[in-house]
């Protein structure tokens, strides 16, 4: 199978489910304003902050579930959401970028959320409050559940829009397939995978043998380097290095990125500063450099008061935080720090599991002792081979010292990557973003 046909065959089958779904970008439902609320007063109110995996499916899964008991209002400040999965195709051209756009639109007419197109800015836990933008509409809740996503640790003299992470955003995405449309041949392309914990453990590596195989096909004879916090490819090493090897990527571990030179707008002067292992600085320019910094939790996680370092502590039985005085707050996937992988899959899972306790909870019942999230993980590896793996975790409340914790409780991994991996990526892909947006 070729570069063509896969590219074809994703873009049928995602079109397919988009169709079905009805939900392509720019079909947001919002109120009028808030006095909207003033007939909603005699049930409980969720707000959910942040429209991703984690937060959609919450939102979705609190109706759902719910069945007319509960109000639940979804807060984001844009009209669709682009989805991380499956991003690494249109970085290569394989995939059209409005592809992975979501709106909300059958959440609001299908299960009955409540959709405010806005951004909050401060949360009021005492008072049980979030501030909205114009810094003078506040909205109540009764439960409040924070999605936010990931955050990046600032890189001294990085300006995303010339060096972009590609991490999330629709317009990163962007950026980052279009300056490798114009990579010059025999140009440098180098790539900062960050420390671990971050967004998606395989998915900076697959970046690299992706673009890579992409600019081999495209006879482009690039200079491919991967720099890499980690002393080692945390994951599946073997398979990474056997395609490094081959493609002729030059890695290198233990790396400590200390600046970057963004350059001009025609980007020239671009380069990066690091040291390997502690030892000597090294500047290396380069053609396109995909920074993917270090990451934290989304800043209303810091602004709120709601992080222990870079991320956010909470009960996994209900995903509440554990902070004093921040009753009655949840946070939701890449944010919230148990040992759970980070990404869109897992967040999805612990929705499930955050709208389920609260339910509960809000019928005086005690949340469900023993949950269980599940991750998958697909997604190709050169233009035409797919690879997957999957993970389960389990609460066990002897863990951490008697706290209680989720572990790993199964696992499990293609045996090689595969052309033939292809069909189950996209159902697995499918039923995912039906399961969240539909």
């Amino acid at each position: 199978m070729g570069k063509s046909t896969v590219g074809l065959e994703v873009r049928q089958a995602l079109w397919s489910r988009r169709q079905l779904l009805k939900i392509g970008a720019g079909l947001m439902v919002g109120l009028s304003g808030l006095n909207s609320f003033n007939a909603f007063a005699a049930a409980p109110h969720v707000v959910v902050v942040g429209g991703g995996f984690g937060g959609a499916t919450a939102a979705k899964y609190l109706k759902l579930w719910g069945k007319g008991t509960v109000n639940v209002t979804l807060i984001e400040p844009n009209a669709s959401y682009s989805s991380p999965i499956l991003s690494g195709m249109v970085v290569t051209n394989q995939l059209e970028v409005d592809r992975l756009d979501f709106g909300y639109n059958r959440l609001v007419d299908i299960h009955g959320v409540n959709i405010l197109q806005d951004k909050v800015t401060a949360v009021d836990s005492g008072a049980k409050t979030v501030t909205l933008a114009d810094g003078s509409s506040t909205l109540s809740y009764d439960r409040l559940i924070l999605a936010p996503g990931i955050d990046f640790i600032d890189v001294p003299g990085w300006e995303p829009d010339k060096l972009p992470h590609a991490w999330s955003g629709r317009d990163q995405l962007v950026t980052l397939k279009d300056q490798l449309a114009n990579f010059p041949v025999g140009g440098t392309f180098v790539i900062k995978i960050p420390k671990l914990p971050y967004r998606c453990p395989p998915g900076p590596y697959e970046r690299a043998s992706t673009v890579a195989d992409y600019l081999r096909v495209n006879n482009k004879e690039a200079n491919v380097i991967v720099l890499d916090a980690q002393a080692d490819i945390s994951i599946e090493a073997d398979m990474f290095h056997a395609f490094y090897s081959e493609f002729g990527v030059e890695y290198r571990p233990n790396i400590e990125v200390t600046s970057v030179d963004s350059g001009d707008e025609e980007g020239n002067g671009r380069s990066i500063t690091f040291s390997q292992a502690g030892g000597v600085a090294e500047t290396v320019e380069a053609d396109v450099i995909n920074l993917i910094p270090d990451h934290k939790a989304g800043s209303i996680i810091f602004d709120a008061g709601l992080n222990v370092d870079n991320w956010a502590p909470i009960n996994p039985l209900t995903y509440e935080s554990t902070i004093v005085g921040k009753e009655n707050i949840h946070i939701l996937g890449d944010s919230q720090a148990t040992a759970q992988v980070k990404g869109g899959q897992a967040a999805n899972a612990q929705a499930k599991v955050c709208a389920d306790a609260i339910l509960r909870i809000m019928a005086g019942d005690s949340p469900y002792d023993t949950p269980i999230t599940t991750v998958g993980c697909s997604a190709p590896v050169t233009q035409t081979k797919v690879n997957w793996a999957g993970k389960a975790w389990r609460y066990d409340p002897a863990a951490d010292g008697g706290n209680g914790a989720m572990v790993v409780s199964a696992g499990n991994a293609a045996t090689e990557p595969s052309e033939l991996h292809l069909d189950a990526m996209l159902k697995w892909a499918n039923n995912l973003f039906a399961d969240t947006f539909g």
